[in-house]
Formats: C-alpha cells, structure tokens, sequence
C-alpha cells in the first residue's frame, strides 16, 4: 500500500469537486444517473490515487477481507431494512423518500446497474472516500474523529439531493465502512462490501 501523506489543499480541491459532481447528480438530475454517477466516481478516484497512490496492495487480496465483505455486507443490509421499518414508524415521510431513492432502478437494464455498482460506484467510491478523505482525516485529526469526520463528510454531500433518507442512508453506511476501515486498514473488505451490499439492496433484495 502506499502511504503517501495526503494534502489537505487536494482534499479540499476534490471534495469541492463531489459537492458540485453530487449536486448535478441527485439535484439537477441533468443526466442519465448511472452514467453520471459512473463518470464522477471515476474522476473522484482517478485523482485520489494520482494524489496518494492505490489505497491497497496485492497482500490485501486475503481470506479474511472476503470473507469480512461478505458477512459485513449482510450486516448492513440487515441494518437498513430494520431501519426502514422503524423510520417509517417515526416519519411519515419515509417511504416515499425511500421510493425516490429506488426510481433510479429505472434509468437502465439491471444486469448494466449491477456492473455498473461492482465494477465503477463501488470501488471508485471505496478509494476516494475511504481510502482518500477518511484516510486524510485520520492522520489529520486522530483515528475517532478522522473516522467521524469522513464520515460526515460522505453523508454530508447528499444534503445536495434534498433527501433526508437518502442522507440518514449515506451517514449509517459511511459509519459502517467507515469503522471498517479505522479497524481493518484493508480497503479490499470495504469494497467487497459495498460492492455487494449495492447489488443486495438496488436489485435482488430491495428493501421497498
């Protein structure tokens, strides 16, 4: 892995960027979103790793990083659809925010989503907001409030879509990989997991 140390001036550069590439994406809605959101996490992580490096190394590649994708992305998944539930006891306005989130099932072919979630979103979002801003919180302000931070942060820019659930979903997803990452310093796991934790809840197993 290496372990350049990151500019807070780059950080601040490509978290501008997100915020504008986030609010095109879930506020104007001026594209295709998977296209568009294919094209921004692809950018977003092109410049993370010409910034810091590739976030993993071959070693990263092990047993225990698949295995702790696979049974953290069930986790997770599990999570959301008990907090689906209980917001829908809580707010009113649940499910029909959840419902918005879903619509974009409708902007393609499931089979090019689902390739588009494990071998683009995923991934690039893993490496940058992970591997990139968390990575850069953590050796700026310590292990606990680097892990909050970036995770505030990644929740942070979906406040651009105008969608509590939507934002509520990125702030416990960011918390969970988040807190992976602090403890496993593998971000191999954390793309395992999100990568099928996406295709879980998008497409075979959606939770409306």
């Amino acid at each position: 892995m290496d372990h350049q140390k990151t500019g807070t001036h780059q950080v601040l550069f490509t978290l501008c960027l997100a915020i504008v590439f986030w609010y095109l994406i879930f506020g104007a809605k001026l594209m295709n979103f998977w296209l568009s959101m294919a094209i921004a996490a692809t950018i977003l992580a092109g410049l993370s790793i010409l910034f810091n490096g590739v976030p993993f190394a071959k070693k990263d590649f092990n047993t225990r990083a698949i295995i702790l994708g696979l049974v953290s992305a069930l986790v997770l998944y599990l999570l959301f659809r008990l907090g689906n539930t209980i917001s829908q006891w809580i707010f009113t306005f649940s499910q029909g925010q959840v419902a918005s989130i879903y619509d974009i099932r409708t902007q393609g072919p499931a089979i090019a989503i689902g390739l588009v979630l494990v071998f683009i979103t995923s991934p690039a979002e893993e490496i940058f907001w992970r591997g990139f801003i968390q990575k850069w919180a953590m050796e700026k302000y310590g292990n606990l409030w680097g892990w909050l931070l970036g995770s505030g942060i990644y929740a942070g820019v979906h406040i651009t879509s105008g969608n509590f659930m939507l934002v509520m979903a990125a702030l416990v997803a960011g918390l969970f990989w988040g807190l992976m990452y602090w403890q496993e310093r593998n971000l191999v796991s954390c793309i395992i997991s999100h990568c099928v934790w996406t295709v879980g809840i998008f497409l075979l197993f959606p939770i409306m």
